[in-house]
């Protein structure tokens, strides 16, 4: 199965804005958010403007000002190390926003593709006798998790209710007849010239384009929903992969390497190596 590069980031915070775009005009989105000088980094920062209240919906309800969200792919897991990882990040905004008061305006959520059971486990046996008082299920894909530092929350992507989150209930590369696409290219019709849009639903059709066996159907329904959409994609790899050969020739020519050429323009995977190496 050939595999594609997919940056489930930037799909995952175009799904998010589109979820919370209802209250776009009291959220900022501040994506790959530096904490330093050095390579600290939140996935994103949400900042909700001050006095409003924030989103009616239950995965923001929670928000306050500082809103830090800490994502993880579908090959990625949410375990213990991240979790403090990204509760450390979350803790240093104060200090880094010189404002000692957004220590009480901070919140992290927590977003995977897997329920992370062996976490939980650690959550329960580590903070609380109860099961209950340390992971609260509040709605469908949404924990709570009680910690008594700051506001965290964990959603699990797979479990939201489509009718509610649509967009992040999509956001797959394993496609199931559970997975609501009609309802997807309905809702992508009126905004298919929008570059949120695209960005998200360009993700998800890259990411399940190749399939086999019992999966090859979800396959041909893509093709069939989002046939103009897989065309444009299949034009713009055809038209990037053109630019990106017409700039690693030269490179190789110059290295007196061109005995590569061939097999660069032969084989993809050894000519994504040649392009990481040369800087194309």
């Amino acid at each position: 199965m050939r595999k594609h590069n997919i940056n489930w980031h930037s799909a995952f915070i175009s799904g998010l804005q589109i979820e919370l775009e209802p209250w776009q005009d009291i959220l900022a989105f501040e994506s790959e958010y530096l904490l330093n000088r050095g390579i600290r980094r939140t996935d994103l920062l949400i900042i909700k403007a001050p006095e409003s209240p924030p989103p009616d919906t239950p995965i923001a309800r929670h928000f306050r000002r500082y809103n830090v969200i800490d994502y993880k792919g579908p090959g990625e897991s949410m375990n213990t190390v991240n979790f403090f990882k990204a509760l450390s990040y979350a803790c240093s905004l104060p200090d880094l926003l010189h404002e000692a008061s957004a220590a009480e305006e901070l919140t992290l959520t927590l977003v995977t593709h897997h329920f992370p059971r062996r976490f939980a486990t650690f959550l329960r046996k580590n903070f609380y006798q109860k099961a209950s008082d340390i992971l609260e299920k509040t709605a469908n894909g949404i924990y709570d998790i009680h910690i008594d530092i700051i506001p965290v929350r964990l959603v699990v992507l797979p479990e939201l209710s489509p009718e509610e989150y649509l967009w992040l209930r999509c956001l797959t590369n394993h496609l199931t007849p559970d997975t609501p696409l009609e309802a997807l290219a309905h809702a992508y019709q009126p905004h298919q010239d929008n570059p949120t849009y695209q960005n998200f639903l360009n993700a998800v059709i890259r990411a399940n384009q190749i399939s086999k066996g019992d999966e090859l159907l979800m396959c041909e329904a893509l093709y069939e929903l989002f046939a103009d959409e897989l065309k444009k994609n299949r034009e713009e790899g055809s038209r990037l992969g053109r630019l990106q050969m017409a700039a690693l020739i030269p490179k190789l020519i110059s290295a007196g390497r061109e005995s590569e050429i061939e097999k660069a323009a032969r084989d993809e995977e050894y000519c994504k190596k040649l392009m990481d190496e040369m800087g194309v």
